[in-house]
């Protein structure tokens, strides 16, 4: 009974947690034409199997991520939470993940919002600094970090290509990408976030959190200013972000389905939460011909990136046959080439 009503619970969570704030209009009421809706995925709107897109309190509801999150804490502790899970009870979510597979659709963080849209969701100055991006994007100018080999941040660590492999523990949670990679450490400890004395900005972020029955929920600070996504607006380094992951049933012809959603708050840009729905796909290694077809790679970004910054701080890019040829050893051997 205590299982069933648990489960129950997931479900009206929206209603029992529910701050909202009656002033606040959504976005996606004030201009339904601009492509603001809350959830977006691949071009079409979805939502969570487990329960509905829009989480406590609505897209208006809470001031912060912190308020966010202790509202969801909270509730967890109301119904004897949150979970202590043990090695033997923690989901299984092992194997590799994809963000597209032969259900034929890819989730990513802002796909379907058109500019106009994306622009109404930012305060003035943030609207400014997005039209000068657009322009520079149109002019095909390298602006993206990843173009010299930076690591996407987060979160538009969840937009990248390349499997995902999820190490669950008690205590602690790895999230990893292939893509740059890179491995989300969320600590399920109890323990807070750094002190202000000791955060700093990393690509990544902080990332603390609860189990809630089979849902890890994830609060995120201290990350670096960036993109959501290339012709996708920057956040900020206030930016926070409140997640909740579930595994749930396979969808179609899917082996297994990760959903995950998404609120980003950032003060300094966004005049109110943004909110999406991420998933990704179990991927299928049955046989010895698909487990070689989703090997992992290990990824060196300098050996693709044709982007430099000369000596005039001009952004070009190497001709062919130009690129110095960095990732052989002989060349970080050879004194000709070290002493340039």
């Amino acid at each position: 009974m205590k299982s069933i009503l648990a489960s129950l619970s997931l479900f009206l969570l929206p209603a029992i947690s529910a701050l909202a704030n009656d002033d606040c209009v959504p976005l996606a009421e004030q201009y339904p034409e601009l492509g603001t809706s809350q959830s977006v995925s691949a071009g079409k709107e979805f939502t969570t199997v487990w329960g509905s897109f829009e989480l406590p309190g609505g897209p208006c509801g809470y001031a912060s991520a912190e308020e966010h999150f202790n509202a969801l804490k909270e509730d967890a502790e109301a119904r004897g939470g949150p979970t202590e899970h043990s090695l033997t009870t923690l989901p299984d979510w092992s194997g590799h993940w994809g963000t597209d597979n032969d259900v034929g659709e890819i989730a990513i963080v802002g796909l379907n919002i058109n500019r106009e849209g994306a622009t109404m969701r930012l305060n003035p100055e943030a609207q400014a600094v997005f039209r000068n991006d657009l322009q520079r994007w149109d002019e095909d100018q390298a602006i993206d970090p990843i173009s010299f080999c930076l690591p996407p941040n987060f979160p538009r660590w969840f937009t990248e290509y390349g499997y995902r492999e999820h190490f669950v523990t008690p205590g602690k949670t790895l999230l990893g990408s292939e893509m740059m990679n890179e491995f989300r450490r969320v600590f399920t400890d109890g323990r807070p976030h750094p002190s202000d004395d000791w955060m700093t900005s990393e690509w990544l972020g902080y990332s603390i959190g609860f189990w809630d029955e089979d849902v890890l929920t994830i609060w995120t600070k201290g990350i670096k200013e960036g993109i959501l996504q290339r012709n996708m607006p920057r956040v900020s380094d206030q930016l926070e972000v409140i997640e909740r992951w579930r595994r749930v049933e396979p969808l179609g012809d899917a082996l297994g389905r990760m959903e995950i959603e998404v609120t980003m708050y950032d003060p300094q840009n966004f005049v109110e939460p943004w909110h999406t729905v991420v998933a990704f796909y179990l991927e299928d290694e049955s046989t010895p011909e698909l487990r070689e077809r989703v090997w992992p790679h290990q990824w060196d970004c300098v050996e693709g990136s044709n982007w430099y910054m000369t000596e005039d701080g001009v952004i070009s890019q190497y001709a062919p046959g130009e690129k110095p040829a960095i990732t052989r050893p002989d060349y970080w051997f050879n004194e000709n080439f070290v002493h340039e």
